[in-house]
């Protein structure tokens, strides 16, 4: 076992707790644990020569194989981060056919534990020592009984005097578990509800999983990941010996569902996850036998949930979800208590995601809710009457409890709720808790002095979508200050502000006509579960629904002649961009190669992309192959661009920043604009152009701030 007591060696404080190494006055240095280990030992035992057999038993177990090789890739780590500031010397003595010595005495800050040491204190000290400490505990648990039985009278006196209602009431004691600067995402908790494993993004820095020890809150949380990648949700195997967890590469373009062993930290890869996605969902099954998580293979049409067979040593994968022609995608899940349900999140489209019920041995499927548009996590309360949700409605979001028995939902009343997780042994409840408030920025890139952005559009409300019309002198925008994302407009200032539609339902995406007198945008068809194209008049205030035959679209742009909407449309077989006549509704194919989102350059000049990145070219006059003008190294934005003549704007997301550039589609060069923040830009939607001012406007975003709380003595589980 490592030793959690705080030494130094030297000028360096280690932290085993943290995994950690300081230099005075300098910055924390995360080490891998098992090197913190070994560095602990030779502490422990010092100044004795630890032979490479013991340290590798003592540190790596059984493992010797991977022991050998790990210890002296750990010995040269240590050595790098314990070298001495002025000091040749090293700290860690190798000693030929023998083994290894810390050099240096280290100094404890406190005390080692009995069990640990390895002085040589007689044992009658010992004992002398260990027996006061007895005395102690006994007497601490007099003085407490004494206070219990007190408290005790005190209550029964209470209930005697003043009789309580027998009916429960719903009390709800959150407690905050997380309070870091950034976000802590998907609270992962023990079985037992000790520990909650999250993850952690902070500015600039990669996105780690940490545990945090709910029973000890003044100390810091342990770091479990040691890499560049993002580490997305995790869950905990029933028996608190395993946790599995998505592992994303950009870097390397790898993504892994991993398994980690909490005691000594050991990772296997069981499973490859699709790059494409941000969301990697996973639960297991009460048995510990089956994980399911959000994955995809070539034969099937789009993502989907498979199930993992954890009692396999091969860990073979098999799709659950529905494969080929599906008329919804299935994205999150939950294991029922008893392993003979699986509750699922499914997605029709980005207005319409509900949760429905799978008997795992019949397979039927049973919807549980209705009308909503974003499940954003789900768990059932380890009784197994109830699943607990959390659903986003026009950006804001909250949780949910569903009863099986009477198929209705009630609200927690907890704004920002998401992603439910339990202590399914002592049923405590956790979540993430987390606000988001999109604004509307402005940027000048024709400055003589560098320029950042203006917020054109901000308040406690979200904004976003914003579209200029030269035209009109106006701006698009979609706001969910009215209870849905409605369809506005204002001044390019912001001034002026009108709500242009009263749909009750949530509008995406407005984008102007080029002549400033029509604004095209998405949004559900009320009574169906899918989408449409709709477009809004300034001469009139009337709105058109465009009719297809299809039921998901994507986010329109016009034809050069504001005749046509172009938008991808889904159709089952294939995904591309076609034309929609706004008077006939005559539907004509325009790309042929998974085409998502497109604008035309001229009269006849589409430029559009698609899954693949890269910005394409094509002549929709004539039959001819579409020709990539930006490579998808330098352009892998789908929306976040856009064009003025011959300019092409658009996003690139950073390692570290975010950044917008230009395009010049005459000469081929290409100039960076701004540097913004990390997570400051929406790079999901779209940018639009002011020529007259030389203005790009985008939707901007705050950096996440986003925690984890505790609920407890909710009578609504009950």
């Amino acid at each position: 076992m490592m030793q959690d007591n705080s030494f130094k060696i030297g000028q360096y404080l280690i932290t085993p707790a943290e995994f950690t190494i300081q230099l005075e006055n300098r910055e924390k240095q995360s080490l891998q644990p098992k090197f913190i280990e070994v560095l602990c030992y030779l502490a422990k035992h010092h100044p004795r020569v630890i032979p490479r057999e013991e340290l590798i038993e003592q540190v790596w177990g059984e493992n010797s194989f991977v022991g050998d090789k790990s210890l002296t890739n750990a010995i040269w780590h240590l050595r790098k981060n314990l070298a001495q500031a002025g000091e040749p010397n090293e700290v860690i003595e190798t000693i030929r056919k023998a083994g290894y010595r810390l050099l240096i005495e280290p100094q404890w800050l406190t005390s080692p534990s009995l069990e640990a040491s390895h002085n040589n204190e007689p044992n009658e000290a010992l004992s002398a020592r260990q027996n006061n400490k007895l005395n102690k505990i006994h007497y601490w648990r007099s003085i407490a009984a004494i206070a219990l039985v007190a408290i005790c009278f005190f209550i029964l006196d209470s209930l005697f005097h003043n009789p309580q209602p027998t009916h429960l009431v719903n009390v709800q004691a959150t407690s905050q578990v997380t309070k870091h600067p950034g976000s802590e995402l998907f609270p992962a908790p023990s079985p037992d509800g000790r520990f909650i494993v999250y993850s952690q993004i902070s500015s600039n820095k990669p996105v780690d999983l940490y545990m945090k020890d709910i029973t000890q809150p003044a100390l810091p949380p342990k770091q479990l990941t040691f890499d560049n990648a993002l580490q997305g949700h995790s869950v905990w195997s029933n028996d608190g010996r395993y946790l599995y967890f998505s592992r994303k590469d950009k870097d390397n373009n790898i993504c892994q569902y991993m398994q980690l062993d909490v005691h000594n930290h050991q990772e296997q890869v069981i499973a490859n996850c699709p790059m494409r996605g941000g969301y990697y969902y996973l639960d297991i099954s009460p048995d510990d036998n089956t994980l399911a998580v959000y994955n995809d293979d070539d034969s099937a049409d789009d993502t989907g949930i498979y199930f993992i067979d954890l009692s396999k040593q091969n860990f073979p994968m098999t799709r659950f979800s529905c494969a080929n022609n599906c008329a919804a995608k299935d994205r999150d899940m939950a294991f029922s208590p008893d392993g003979k349900y699986i509750a699922i999140s499914r997605r029709v489209n980005r207005f319409n995601e509900n949760i429905h019920l799978v008997n795992l041995a019949t397979k039927t499927s049973e919807q549980l809710t209705f009308g909503e548009e974003d499940i954003a996590g789900l768990a059932w309360h380890p009784n197994g009457k109830k699943i607990i949700y959390a659903a986003q409605r026009a950006y804001i979001h909250n949780g949910f409890v569903f009863d099986l028995a009477s198929k209705t939902s009630q609200s927690l009343n907890i704004t920002g709720f998401s992603y439910p997780s339990f202590a399914k042994q002592s049923n405590q409840l956790f979540y993430q808790v987390r606000h988001d408030n999109d604004y509307i920025a402005s940027l000048a890139i024709n400055a003589d002095i560098a320029s950042t952005p203006f917020p054109v559009m901000q308040s406690n409300f979200s904004h976003g979508s914003a579209d200029y019309s030269d035209k009109a002198g106006r701006i698009a925008y979609v706001s969910n200050e009215s209870g849905h994302f409605e369809l506005w407009s204002a001044n390019s200032n912001g001034t002026e502000r009108v709500q242009l539609t009263q749909l009750r339902q949530n509008v995406r995406y407005p984008k102007w006509s080029h002549d400033g007198k029509k604004i095209a945008f998405l949004a559900p068809v009320e009574g169906q579960k899918g989408d449409a194209i709709y477009v809004y008049s300034t001469l009139n205030q009337k709105i058109t629904v465009l009719k297809t035959p299809y039921i998901k679209h994507n986010r329109p742009s016009w034809s050069f002649d504001d005749t046509k909407v172009l938008s991808a449309i889904y159709t089952g077989q294939y995904t591309d961009i076609h034309s929609i006549d706004i008077h006939s509704n005559q539907l004509e194919r325009l790309t042929f190669d998974g085409g998502r989102y497109g604008i035309m350059a001229s009269a006849n000049s589409l430029l559009y992309t698609k899954l693949k990145k890269g910005l394409w070219q094509k002549d929709i006059s004539a039959n001819s192959e579409a020709q990539r003008i930006i490579d998808k190294q330098y352009f892998s934005t789908i929306y976040a661009w856009t064009i003025d003549q011959e300019t092409v704007y658009f996003h690139k997301a950073k390692k570290n920043y975010d950044q917008l550039n230009a395009f010049n589609l005459a000469s081929n060069a290409m100039r960076p604009i701004v540097r913004l923040p990390l997570n400051s830009f929406s790079q999901h939607e779209m940018l639009s152009f002011n020529p007259q001012t030389q203005e790009l406007f985008f939707t901007g975003s705050n950096y996440p701030q986003a925690n984890i709380k505790m609920l407890q003595n909710a009578a609504i589980f009950n």
